[in-house]
């Protein structure tokens, strides 16, 4: 079945069956403690946009693992600290992951389905020890008051579970349609992975026919129907000398007033490649990537392949890993910073210094701030992030 008709085929939002004063927003409900249901599926996600669409996966894999190679920094004010046991815990988060891969499956949870999940692990008070991820068809809201959560529920193998809602990050997107779930990038794609994955099914079953398109043996003027037999055989020969690719080009002999008429378009007519190549560009751009870097033909938005590189950085990688670590720093510095005493809060952010794809943008601010001459030469180093001569 198509991901379109799997996704919105019959479905119905749920209705509130309350409603409020004003004063606070009404949101949708569905019982005091009562889990909702996600209202997409995401093994349909997985499978048929993620295992099925090498557009959507390579998309995918690009933004997350893009994601995944920005270095976290722990800030206090203005300071940087190197050594500290959360950025031990963010480095290895659980035995089974390192801090790269974590981030790198929470980063492809979120652009499969609109949502991620992670638990943290540890004693009652204090800090966790561990992080780990949770999948989310596995994972359930259970709405509180005021339209906040009240805990999560994960459901693996029929056994349940509940989890405080402090305890479980929900990484999220936007989602007009829903109070207490993310919007996946392959709902507003589904459509054009459908038309993507039917077209890469097309063409390798006119493959595995011999290139033909579809077409039907009749007779004209004959003096009497194929018999049972006859057809039959024919039906066998067919099947056996000429379909599939090794069969490829072999030409049909035809006897007894039998004749052959297409009832299909060739791919010519049907300007398949065209078809196909702009469902790639709708896809790749449901996810925020330059269609040029998926390698689809006549998509050259941008003058070459740093500037669409650049673009991807500035405008989908950054802006993510961005959320991603504010969720983290709201989500884990409270349990680090119990005794603090009222001093500045931690934080993380991202370390930008490096990363090759931004090289030639530092290098040109590099070159405008240094050759600004109403500056001093410690206003130039401040700008720059070096602080003054001592």
């Amino acid at each position: 079945m198509a991901l379109w008709t799997r996704l919105f085929g019959g479905h119905s939002e749920p209705t509130a069956t309350t409603t409020k004063q004003a004063h606070r927003p009404v949101f949708a409900r569905v019982g005091p403690g009562n889990a909702v249901a996600t209202p997409r599926r995401y093994d349909r996600l997985a499978d048929e946009g993620y295992r099925q669409n090498v557009i959507a996966y390579r998309a995918i894999n690009l933004v997350a693992k893009a994601v995944a190679s920005i270095p976290l920094s722990l800030q206090r004010g203005d300071d940087q600290i190197s050594e500290h046991p959360l950025l031990s815990l963010l480095s290895r988060p659980n035995p089974r992951l390192k801090g790269e891969n974590f981030l790198y499956n929470l980063a492809g949870y979120y652009l499969i389905a609109g949502n991620a999940y992670a638990l943290k692990v540890g004693p009652d008070t204090g800090a966790p020890k561990e992080l780990w991820l949770m999948r989310p068809d596995t994972m359930q809201v259970i709405e509180g008051k005021d339209g906040l959560p009240a805990g999560f529920e994960q459901q693996v193998a029929g056994k349940k579970q509940r989890f405080e809602a402090a305890s479980v990050l929900h990484l999220k997107s936007f989602n007009p349609l829903s109070d207490w779930y993310g919007m996946a990038p392959l709902e507003a794609a589904a459509m054009a992975v459908d038309a993507h994955n039917d077209g890469s099914r097309w063409n390798l079953a006119l493959i595995q026919n011999g290139g033909t398109p579809s077409g039907v043996l009749y007779q004209e003027d004959a003096d009497a129907p194929l018999t049972d037999t006859q057809f039959r055989k024919l039906k066998e020969q067919i099947e056996t000398q000429y379909t599939g690719a090794i069969n490829a080009g072999r030409p049909l002999l035809l006897e007894g007033g039998l004749k052959w008429a297409e009832m299909g378009m060739s791919p010519k007519d049907m300007d398949w490649a065209s078809a196909k190549n702009m469902t790639a560009r709708e896809i790749a751009l449901a996810f925020g990537v330059p269609p040029q870097m998926m390698g689809v033909p006549d998509a050259q938005t941008y003058a070459n392949y740093a500037e669409a590189r650049q673009s991807l950085w500035e405008d989908t990688v950054i802006p993510l890993a961005t959320d991603m670590a504010q969720e983290l720093t709201n989500w884990l510095v409270p349990d680090f910073e119990q005794g603090n005493g009222g001093g500045e809060p931690l934080k993380l952010a991202l370390d930008l210094d490096d990363l090759p794809a931004l090289a030639h943008k530092r290098a040109e601010r590099f070159n405008r701030i240094a050759g600004a001459s109403f500056l001093s030469d410690d206003e130039k180093r401040t700008a720059l992030g070096f602080g003054k001569k001592t």
